[in-house]
This record gives structure tokens, C-alpha cells and sequence, in this order.
């Protein structure tokens, strides 16, 4: 189908897959918008994996979140489910086989994802998106960002590019219950807040814990400055760590927010913190100061969006980035490790007096690249 037909075409019922992980969801989130700018009149479902679905309630955007557990034995409810959906377009931002199989299980007449799209997944679509390329590498080193990624397809189907939009929850109930944990925690008017997340779902993207110990430490001497420690239950063991430091006043909320209620209290930060992670991407998803730590990811690809309203520190090293899942580096992550505390103390004083108004000049560590502002 050429790009003059889809301009042509008006579904009544699109299904978006966009199944996981969180910081990718949140990337396809601009995308969805133009899709619906682009059919104000169809009704939009999100298939989505149950653990992710809270990050799209209230999301003016969508019409329907299909939850799903994609367990081998719910298979058969899914099937019957998207087959009963009766979808007319279906977009996969996924790009993955499980992903085009749930497509075309739908029927849906028009099927579209990415021409480099991996596992086979070109196999079930009926017209794909190639995305430019100045030279061929592997998915994970493209640099395109993921959020122009998405934003490809949209065009392909006739949405104008428009200023990238993350619709994000933010219902009254939940703003108050945020309000009410900084209170609790006795946070005043003049103090800045910092959040803090030290975690991601892979090692390998992680700059070591005891760093970001060693950094909190030193945030918390810092007059009118709270750090406010974040994550998921799965952290909270981990978040034992900083526990000398909550007499110092450091705020930690790590396993204590619903996910729904994660963009609201990064919201009311003035600066986070972290590596290439979700809490990250919904940091800049409320349009708040980033820095972002990178190491074997690729920063154009994955990085804070756009780039240049942020900072990144990497290393610039000839293995990085590398995209692997696995270092081979013989001097093990060297891209992470040679990042230092006071390379992000540095980074931090700059933000810091940037959000107050005041330019002051401070020189870099020659061996880290700084991207952003």
C-alpha cells in the first residue's frame, strides 16, 4: 500500500501494540498522540502487558487498555479477545515476533510496523516503515531516537509532525497522596529536590550502587537540597543501603508508590538522576531536568528526549556504545566505571544553578563526553 493510500484511509477500530518495558511504553506515548490526532474519530486500544497498563489510565488519548498476561495458558482468552476486536489498523511499535503474531491473530485488514523490525516479526504485517540510515548496525545502536522511531510510523499513516506529547497519569487523587508523602516528610517550599534511581532491569546499564551511596551522601550535606530515593518493591532491599542517610534528611519512597503515581512525584522534582532506565524516561516524560549516566546504550537511541535539553555523561571509549547485553571490555564496564562521583557533583552544581538562574561557568573532565545542555 503506497503512503498517498494511507493517507487515504479512515479506520473505526486501531489496536497499538506496545507490550513492554515501561521506558519503551513511555516512548511510544508521543507517537500514540499523533495517531490520535491523526483519527480523532476511531477508538484506540493499547495491548499492553498487566504490569505496565497504570502508567496509561487517564490517558486522553486511548480508549481501551487491553491488559494482558501473556502466560501460555491465557492464550486462548487473547486470541478470542483480539479476534472479537473486530481492528481495521494495527500499528506495532513492539517490532518483535510475539508482537506481529498478536497483530495478525486480530485479522485486521491493514497491518504496519518497522522495516527493520527483528524475530521475523515483517512476516505479519501487510506494510512496513524502513527507517534512514546513514550506515547498517545493529537495532539497539541505530541513531534515530526510539521516540522519532515511533513517530515514523505515524507519518507513514499521514500524522504531521507536531511537538512530541507524553501523556502521563495525573489524576487529582494521586497528586494529593504525593503531596501528602512530601509533607510527611517535612519538605519545605525553598527546598530542591533531587531524585535518585540507582536501578535498572539489567546490570550492565547500571553505574555501581555504592557510587550512588557515596553521591547521596554527599547531596544530602548540601544546604536546601532533599534527596528523594525511588524505585520499585523490587529495590527495596537494596535501598537498605542509604539507610544511614535518612537522618540527614534523604526521602526514601522506594516500593512505596503505585506505578500510576511515579510521574507525579517526579514531577515536583527539580533535577533526577539515574541510569538508562524507565524512572528516567518518565522523569523527562513531565519535563523534568535530567541527568542521565550511560554506558553500553546508545544515547541518540535511548537517551533523555531530546537530547538537548539535557545532560548525558558517558565515557568516550572505542567499544562505547556497544549495545551488548554482555561487556567484553578486559577492564569490566569501563564506560560506567570511570565515571566518578564528583564528575556528577560537577553535573549537578551546573543544573542546580541553571534552574536558579545563574550561568556560572565550570570546566569538564576531558576523558567524559557531555551531551546536552
Amino acid at each position: 500500500m503506497s503512503l498517498g493510500a494511507f493517507l487515504e484511509i479512515t479506520p473505526q477500530r486501531i489496536l497499538v501494540i506496545k507490550l513492554s518495558s515501561l521506558g519503551d511504553i513511555v516512548h511510544a506515548l508521543p507517537a500514540v498522540a499523533a495517531l490520535r490526532q491523526r483519527f480523532p474519530h476511531a477508538r484506540l486500544t493499547w495491548l499492553v502487558k498487566e504490569a505496565w497498563a497504570p502508567i496509561l489510565e487517564d490517558n486522553p488519548d486511548i480508549d481501551e487498555v487491553l491488559a494482558v498476561n501473556l502466560s501460555l495458558r491465557n492464550w486462548p482468552k487473547i486470541i478470542r479477545t483480539l479476534r472479537s476486536g473486530q481492528f481495521d489498523l494495527v500499528v506495532d511499535f513492539q517490532g518483535l515476533f510475539r508482537s506481529g503474531l498478536l497483530g495478525a491473530i486480530t485479522g485486521g485488514t491493514t497491518r504496519v510496523g518497522f522495516a527493520r523490525a527483528r524475530e521475523g516479526a515483517t512476516w505479519f504485517y501487510t506494510d512496513y516503515v524502513p527507517l534512514p540510515e546513514d550506515k547498517p548496525c545493529a537495532w539497539r545502536l541505530l541513531e534515530i531516537h526510539a521516540v522519532d522511531r515511533n513517530l515514523a510510523i505515524t507519518e507513514f499513516l499521514g500524522a504531521k509532525s507536531s511537538v512530541p506529547v507524553f501523556h502521563l497519569p495525573h489524576l487529582t487523587a494521586d497528586r494529593l497522596a504525593v503531596d501528602a508523602m512530601l509533607q510527611a516528610a517535612a519538605v519545605k517550599d525553598h527546598e530542591q529536590l533531587i531524585a535518585l534511581a540507582p536501578w535498572t532491569r539489567s546490570a550492565i546499564k547500571s553505574w555501581p550502587p555504592e557510587r550512588f551511596v557515596d553521591l547521596a551522601t554527599e547531596l544530602t550535606q548540601w544546604p536546601n537540597v532533599r534527596v528523594v530515593l525511588v524505585g520499585g518493591p523490587s529495590e527495596i532491599s537494596s535501598a537498605k543501603e542509604f539507610n544511614l542517610l535518612a537522618s540527614r534528611g534523604l526521602i526514601n519512597l522506594v516500593g512505596r508508590l503505585p506505578l500510576r503515581q511515579l510521574p507525579l512525584l517526579l514531577k515536583r522534582m527539580q533535577l533526577f538522576i539515574g541510569n538508562d532506565s524507565a524512572p528516567l524516561h518518565l522523569a523527562v516524560g513531565v519535563g523534568t531536568s535530567v541527568i542521565a549516566i550511560f554506558g553500553p546504550t546508545h544515547p541518540q537511541a535511548t537517551g533523555p528526549y531530546p537530547l538537548e535539553h539535557h545532560t548525558v555523561l558517558r565515557t568516550d571509549l572505542p567499544c562505547s556504545p556497544c549495545g551488548s547485553r554482555r561487556c567484553r571490555n578486559p577492564n569490566y564496564l569501563e564506560c560506567l566505571q570511570s565515571i566518578s562521583v564528583e564528575d556528577l557533583l560537577r553535573e549537578v552544581e551546573i543544573k542546580l544553578r541553571g534552574l536558579s538562574g545563574r550561568k556560572d561557568d565550570i570546566s569538564f573532565s576531558k576523558h567524559h563526553s557531555r551531551m546536552g545542555s
